[in-house]
């Protein structure tokens, strides 16, 4: 998979391509990695890995013409190159808001997305009514936003593989005597009845959504119940219960001292296969299944659907799926049956893929520019954000941390400080005279300011690699000083961008 080159000999492989590269330690080894059209360098110096990227091709976009039985019919395609760590796709609902609608572009530009397409089907025809019902299962890590009914999903993995795939998922809490959907962890789209949501320490430190909130102290035990913002306690949680239950009933169910679970799990329904939730990146329900490993695999009785307009009608249509270079690509298709359309599909190198909502719904954009425009505002959408910094995903112990990413700037790998010190079990404070971050673990004892390079370790200063800075109100400090201060040790893997922070059973 790689090549190693002397760097004397590295200018004349690659012709006239231009390196700029910041020596500030002795070089040992350089790496020239290419994988799908990305090309990804490590630079190794003094035992630390500081990958160099280019994501020139990592989304590229694609019209063309096919034919099949007689017919003409036009693709629009864009292709992504998931293993590009510029690269995050997500699903999203209108207004940040489950059950909104609202103008594609304004979707598109509201997500910062370079890219984006309708995603599962919804209540569009209904009048009158505020909350339009999306009807297959939305998802961003272990944040199942809307569960739906729709099984057949395109999901990404956090291995940074794209597949069409029957799921069948599970969230709940139980608490006391209660029992409710979970609807997301860390994240929040808006109230829904008879719902809830989980916030740990991970989020921020304290929970002012409207709705019940219950203290769930480190060992999962009940601690306290409020309506007003609560605190999030250390090493614990908040459930926060939908506004259709009141602090009265929630009392009559649920006791201090009762113990909190939490359930999420996936199956595969195909193969019966357990999924850990965390594995999964985003997933939409949608369908029916147009491709199955480069055959025609249609079967609208598995999949559930019986409306004419989507199983035997032609009409504009749009799609997700994969190509035969494990490609992500989504797009359109003019106006086509499945069977026409799983056809056209093949024709441009698709091998598995799944129907979208379409017809008025179907809409793509890429780059600003909208080469498709819906004829109705739009529920949720499919999108790909692309940084100017790579993405880097954190785990612990192998255990990933969910969807807080760290980035590199400056060949220095910055990461969440409440991520990374809430699973290493350090304790850290903020001391607001100062502007200063405190952070200990047995002995070792730290301080961070925001903005300056140097920070003190057991009393003494120190220069940092970078200065922690505050990036959309979280703040973010360098992985490396701040792991290894505190007794971890750090594996880098490079084809995935994910670092894994080591703590030893000596330093839990």
């Amino acid at each position: 998979m790689y090549r190693s080159f002397d760097l004397p000999k590295l200018k004349d492989w690659i012709g006239d391509t231009i390196l700029k590269l910041q020596f500030g330690m002795p070089v040992v080894k350089l790496q020239f990695a290419i994988k799908l059209g990305l090309a990804s360098m490590l630079l190794i110096s003094a035992g630390a890995v500081s990958p160099v990227f280019a994501n020139e091709h990592a989304i590229v976009h694609e019209k063309r013409n096919v034919s099949y039985e007689g017919s003409t019919y036009t693709l629009e395609l864009i292709r992504i190159n998931l293993k590009d760590p510029t690269v995050q796709v997500k699903a999203i609902a209108a207004n940040h808001q489950v059950g909104s609608v609202q103008p594609f572009i304004d979707m598109m530009s509201d997500n910062e997305a370079v890219v984006g397409i309708n995603g599962t089907y919804f209540d569009a025809f209904t009048e009158d009514i505020d909350y339009r019902t999306p009807y297959g299962m939305l998802m961003n890590n272990n944040d199942l936003f809307y569960r739906g009914d729709k099984e057949t999903s395109i999901t990404v993995s956090k291995d940074k593989e794209a597949a069409i795939q029957r799921l069948s998922i599970s969230s709940s809490v139980r608490v006391g005597r209660l029992s409710l959907p979970l609807n997301g962890v860390d994240s929040y789209h808006g109230d829904r009845t008879k719902s809830a949501w989980v916030f740990s320490k991970d989020y921020g430190d304290v929970i002012d959504y409207p709705g019940v909130k219950v203290a769930i102290a480190a060992d999962m035990k009940v601690a306290a119940f409020s309506i007003d913002p609560i605190q999030i306690p250390a090493g614990g949680n908040v459930l926060l219960l939908s506004s259709d239950q009141t602090l009265d009933s929630v009392t009559k169910s649920v006791k201090v001292g009762d113990l909190f679970s939490m359930d999420q799990s996936s199956v595969n329904l195909d193969s019966n296969m357990s999924i850990p939730i965390s594995q999964l990146q985003m997933a939409i329900g949608a369908g029916p299944k147009l491709l199955t490993g480069g055959v025609v695999d249609i079967d609208v009785e598995r999949d559930r659907f019986n409306d004419p307009l989507v199983t035997s009608q032609a009409n504009v249509r749009s799609f997700a799926g994969v190509d035969d270079n494990q490609l992500l690509v989504v797009g359109t298709v003019s106006y086509s049956t499945l069977d026409q359309m799983a056809n056209a599909l093949l024709q441009a190198g698709i091998t598995d893929a799944i129907n979208l909502d379409g017809g008025a719904s179907s809409a793509l954009y890429y780059q600003g520019k909208l080469l498709r425009k819906p004829g109705r505002l739009l529920s949720n959408a499919l999108i790909v954000q692309q940084t100017d910094k790579p993405q880097v995903q954190l785990s612990v112990n192998g255990t990933l941390t969910g969807n807080r990413d760290g980035y590199i700037e400056h060949d220095v790998t910055m990461v969440p400080f409440r991520v990374l010190l809430n699973r290493i079990q350090a304790e850290y404070s903020w001391n607001p005279a100062d502007s200063s971050l405190h952070l200990s673990k047995g002995k070792l004892n730290a301080v961070l300011t925001p903005g300056s390079t140097t920070g003190m370790l057991n009393g003494q200063p120190v220069e940092l690699d970078a200065a922690p800075e505050v990036v959309d109100g979280l703040m973010y400090v360098p992985l490396r000083f701040v792991a290894e201060s505190l007794g971890a040790r750090l594996e880098w893997n490079d084809s995935l961008y994910r670092v894994n922070i080591v703590v030893s059973p000596a330093n839990p």
